[in-house]
């Protein structure tokens, strides 16, 4: 994610409920850790990464399992466990786990479609120690619903929004920017200045589940470069009247250089300030970078471990298993995701900005082109904006660390 009212105007509004350090055991950086507790939805949202269905699955992990599994967390000092799905309101002891978790140290947050939460359900969330949940819409009334499949949708998943903030957890609103929902974008940011949501998450299209069947709905570059265009300005307009409420984007890293040029030719005095908060590499950094890496880590609904929830068919080992920090201290794969730029290729490989992004979406590199590590085919920056064309070199970054261009 990139957080850009940090970045454009230098506000750390992050929600109180989900601030927490960065943790590190021994010489690793300890991950957060999102568990698709299970495959079931209502819904049919044409990008789900996870393929979710409308039942749930026999190989689950059992609440018992759950529960060994967040102790394994806890001595790992894990320091978020995020309950994704499917949708994980459909585990009736999702209530019984988040205390657990809460109890063990860690702290619980859901990403959810919302359309479960009732007030019952929001409450015993809140109750049980569920510190934040994220909802998803990806429009307003019938945009959301036929993009997710489901008439009424939009409005199950608004009155959810509004329960889980009443019940006192913070709020979030993720979406997608496809064809058919990013004309929605403005209104779904109205909507959360109007009910007070906490932030705002757009997403670019990940090309992973049922979202590498919809590649064709993706935006030209042109129209994303001009919804980024909208979301600085927007960014810049609600730090000055909703102070409190962050806008993010994830999925496309690119996003942080082209936000980084547009505060030096609007705002210049900010740029050293915008500069240094990309390549930072402590907690102040506000890219977090690429889809996969150490920071983020995925265990599904079987246990199966994944270096991120869009690179499901690489498994690293099960948590039935073994603990997840044996997993990842032997994994080869980890250790390459958590330092890529050296093995990435073409037009990612010789970019003086790979130790940004690193190296954009893994995840849609390996979709397109059959690669880990190939580049990302969904940089829409050119050659001049990456400082890779010898005539224009203003655009260019001083960088600190060191970089080889090939």
């Amino acid at each position: 994610m990139i957080d850009l009212t940090r970045l454009i105007r230098g506000l750390d509004n992050r929600p109180e409920q989900i601030r927490y350090e960065k943790r590190h055991t021994r010489d690793a950086l300890v991950p957060l850790v999102v568990w698709n507790t299970t495959p079931a939805c209502n819904l049919r949202c044409k990008h789900c990464y996870f393929g979710a269905c409308d039942e749930r699955d026999s190989e689950e992990l059992s609440t018992a399992e759950a529960r060994a599994f967040i102790d394994s967390l806890a001595e790992m000092d894990v320091p978020v466990l995020v309950f994704s799905g499917g949708e994980p309101f459909f585990r009736d002891d999702l209530a019984e786990l988040t205390r657990y978790a809460a109890e063990q140290g860690l702290r619980p947050i859901a990403s959810s479609n919302g359309t479960f939460l009732t007030e019952e359900r929001a409450r015993a969330a809140a109750d049980a120690g569920m510190q934040y949940v994220g909802v998803s819409l990806d429009g307003i009334g019938a945009t959301n619903d036929e993009f997710r499949g489901v008439e009424g949708a939009f409005e199950r998943a608004r009155d959810g929004l509004r329960n889980a903030r009443d019940a006192g957890m913070g709020t979030g609103i993720r979406c997608t920017m496809t064809e058919g929902t990013v004309d929605d974008v403005p209104a779904v940011i109205d909507l959360a200045v109007e009910e007070g949501i906490d932030r705002v998450n757009v997403f670019h299209l990940i090309y992973s589940g049922r979202g590498g069947d919809i590649t064709d709905a993706d935006l030209e570059f042109e129209r994303t470069r001009e919804m980024l265009e909208y979301l600085y300005e927007r960014t810049k307009e609600l730090a000055e009247t909703n102070p409190d409420m962050q806008i993010l984007t994830a999925g496309n890293y690119a996003d942080a250089v082209y936000l980084y040029h547009r505060i030096r030719e609007d705002t210049p005095e900010h740029a050293d300030r915008a500069r240094d908060l990309l390549f930072d590499d402590g907690p102040g950094r506000v890219v977090k970078n690429g889809d996969a890496g150490p920071k983020v880590v995925n265990v599904d609904h079987r246990g199966d471990v994944h270096p991120s929830m869009f690179l499901s068919q690489y498994t690293l080992g099960n948590v039935r298993n073994r603990r997840l920090d044996e997993i990842l201290a032997e994994s080869d794969l980890w250790d390459q995701l958590a330092e890529p730029s050296g093995r990435l290729t073409g037009r990612c490989g010789r970019c003086p900005w790979k130790e940004v992004c690193g190296g954009n979406s893994r995840a849609r590199a390996a979709a397109v082109h059959d690669d880990l590590w190939a580049e990302d085919p969904r940089c829409y920056l050119t050659d001049a904006e990456l400082g890779m064309d010898e005539r224009r070199t203003d655009h260019a970054p001083t960088i600190d660390v060191p970089v080889t261009i090939d």
